[in-house]
């Protein structure tokens, strides 16, 4: 079955974009036994510091195999194949020990992403001023690359950039799905509104059939009035809108530390990417129980219980994630 190609996406920075790109990742390896692709198009490279060492990153670009690379070659017209991008074993990607996923045949594999990746649009903008032939193809040019990656792979997974630009544009266009996470709170479901205005101008521009799946809450605070009232509006006023998520993700330090991990620091947390964690559930189960409110839409209680274990909420998270994505 060729793989299902899904865009992680929100113009609002600060959402967990990465996170998320991150956590379906992995709990569809080392969980669920997939063939993930993960594919960062965000110049910060945060998801790929957060899954690759930055001396295997800096190997990738002295071999030219980043998505940088591919986004230029695409720019001068040379045929990509997406086979010469990606990092793969022996190059370590997560850092959850591959041992973990015996008993699955699940693989994960990674195209990077570098800061260079931000000095495309200003290459694109000199060509303007100096009256040169604009690339053509470009907001195709990454839908054709993954095309000879579909049969390798169950999902493949796009960490998106905030903001409008080519990059998100081709993610768009490459994928048949996109998800936003949002943050309840305004300036979230601002940056939700922009990318389905866009997502509708590129189908009806160039007749690419992307269907929106929905909102995942995400870093939420369930005792802020803010958020629980805005979380209440999702799930009600705006949830044919919106789609969001049955299973939201809670603001949570185990969370926050596994987007920052730095895989390069030895005697840190996990003590670096030089001792793994073992298995999944020890990067991502806590020693005690996280409590679902007791009132409004964020309530999960009649599936959960008053209290919840992280990663069984993550897994529940992912199982939908699965069935809307199909």
């Amino acid at each position: 079955m060729a793989a299902k190609i899904v865009s992680i996406i929100n113009l609002k920075g600060g959402v967990g974009k990465s996170t998320l790109a991150m956590i379906l990742g992995e709990f569809l390896v080392f969980r669920y036994g997939r063939k993930i692709l993960l594919i960062d198009m965000d110049a910060q490279g945060n998801l790929s510091y957060c899954m690759v060492p930055s001396s295997e990153i800096q190997t990738q670009e002295r071999n030219r195999r980043t998505i940088y690379h591919l986004i230029r070659a695409a720019m001068d017209g040379t045929t990509v194949d997406i086979n010469q991008f990606v990092t793969h074993p022996p190059f370590i990607v997560s850092n959850i020990a591959r041992s973990a996923a015996m008993n699955y045949p699940g693989a994960i594999d990674m195209i990077v992403s570098i800061p260079a990746v931000a000095e495309l649009d200003e290459y694109l903008l000199e060509l303007w001023e100096k009256k040169q032939p604009m690339p053509t193809g470009l907001r195709t040019s990454l839908a054709q690359a993954l095309e000879l990656a579909r049969d390798r792979y169950d999902y493949i997974l796009i960490d998106c950039p905030p903001g409008l630009s080519l990059f998100s544009s081709a993610s768009l266009m490459a994928s048949d799905y996109y998800i936003s996470p949002i943050i309840p709170e305004p300036l979230s479901l601002t940056g939700v509104d922009l990318v389905q205005r866009r997502a509708r101008e590129l189908s009806e521009r160039f007749g690419h059939r992307l269907q929106f799946k929905g909102v995942v809450l995400n870093i939420v605070k369930h005792y802020r009035n803010t958020h629980q009232r805005i979380a209440d509006e999702i799930y009600s006023v705006y949830q044919s809108r919106y789609e969001p998520f049955q299973f939201w993700l809670p603001d949570n330090e185990r969370l926050r530390r596994v987007g920052e991990f730095d895989p390069d620091l030895p005697g840190t947390w996990a003590g670096g990417m030089g001792a793994k964690f073992a298995t999944l559930t020890e990067k991502y189960s806590l020693s005690y129980r996280l409590t679902n409110p007791a009132a409004g839409l964020l309530n999960r209680r009649d599936v959960e219980g008053p209290n919840y274990r992280l990663e069984d909420r993550i897994c529940n998270l992912v199982e939908e994630f699965q069935q809307r994505c199909q």
